[in-house]
């Protein structure tokens, strides 16, 4: 075969090649971009997560229940004040309960309207519609009337422990494993009213989600190092506040002084006109603030007259 018939040859694989290979170029850089949108999409999606899940948290974290393992072993009447705050911080608010007008003043809010809450923070685990009239709630100030079956909540505010900052959220089967930040309500005031850096959690918790009908609920609360909360970011900062800094100094102006000097002619002698007046000229001294050196310019050459600056002979 000769040279020119192979060269023929090669050149017809190269263009199929070549199609080929754009083909496929095509494609991954079809696939790069499906792929950095999905990685954009889970991180956004995520985002939303950690805030929904905040909001869910903050009526419980905000007055700090001690850690339990699993229902059985939590303070029941923390958990029922995190349900009155969770009532008293929804949509539906206190507007349409009543006043008591019995010896205790308060709003009576009707104990189903409270479980409602707790179901939706604890789940069912818990009976607490049996529970009512034997859990103490005067830690809170919280009243229950049994003749009513509604608690008289007192009118009056409360000064929020924590608030929650969800860092990692680890879905396991039907549980959501949430790695949570609590974040000193007294800190977020400092750093509005003083300026200073976003305040970073004063511990962590491990809070554990199992579903439910509906949605999630809480089944455990466990201490945990914060070395152990993987990825874990500083807290949402409050608005940086700018702190001044030291104006840049204007500079310094040279010093400029002007002189009348007396010409001299070659022998040093000084020349006078026709009347005998010294002849001077113009001489502009300028000081470099810098380095402390002189340069002298002349200005001009002038002949004073009489009624100048005049020398005598």
């Amino acid at each position: 075969m000769s040279e020119k018939t192979k060269k023929s040859g090669k050149n017809k694989l190269a263009f199929p090649i070549g199609i080929i290979i754009l083909i496929l170029a095509v494609v991954g850089a079809v696939s790069t971009v499906r792929f950095a949108a999905d990685s954009l999409k889970k991180i956004t999606d995520n985002t939303a997560d950690k805030l929904k899940y905040e909001q869910m948290l903050e009526p419980v974290v905000m007055f700090d229940p001690d850690p339990f393992d699993d229902l059985s072993q939590a303070d029941v009447s923390q958990l029922l004040n995190s349900a009155v705050w969770a009532l008293l911080m929804s949509d539906e608010g206190t507007e349409k309960y009543p006043y008591s007008e019995g010896e205790v003043f308060g709003i009576v809010v009707p104990q189903e309207d409270i479980e409602k809450y707790f179901v939706s923070l604890f789940g069912t685990e818990i009976d607490i519609a049996s529970m009512h009239p034997s859990i103490d709630m005067s830690a809170y100030d919280i009243t229950y009337d049994a003749a009513l079956k509604s608690y008289i909540l007192p009118i009056t505010g409360v000064e929020s422990a924590y608030t929650p900052k969800v860092y990692e959220i680890d879905k396991k089967g039907s549980s959501v494993i949430l790695s949570v930040g609590y974040i000193g309500s007294k800190a977020w005031a400092q750093v509005a009213d003083e300026g200073f850096e976003a305040p970073e959690p004063d511990k962590y918790m491990k809070i554990t989600l199992r579903e439910r009908s509906g949605g999630m609920y809480i089944s455990s609360i466990q201490s945990v190092d914060g070395q152990e909360v993987i990825g874990s970011m500083p807290a949402t900062r409050a608005p940086e506040i700018e702190t001044a800094t030291e104006s840049p100094s204007m500079p310094v102006m040279p010093e400029i002084q002007t002189s009348a000097v007396a010409v001299t002619d070659e022998s040093g002698d000084e020349v006078t006109d026709a009347s005998g007046v010294a002849v001077t000229e113009i001489v502009t001294v300028i000081s470099e603030a810098t380095t402390g050196e002189e340069t002298t310019t002349e200005l001009a050459t002038e002949i004073i007259t009489a009624e100048a600056v005049t020398e005598e002979e």
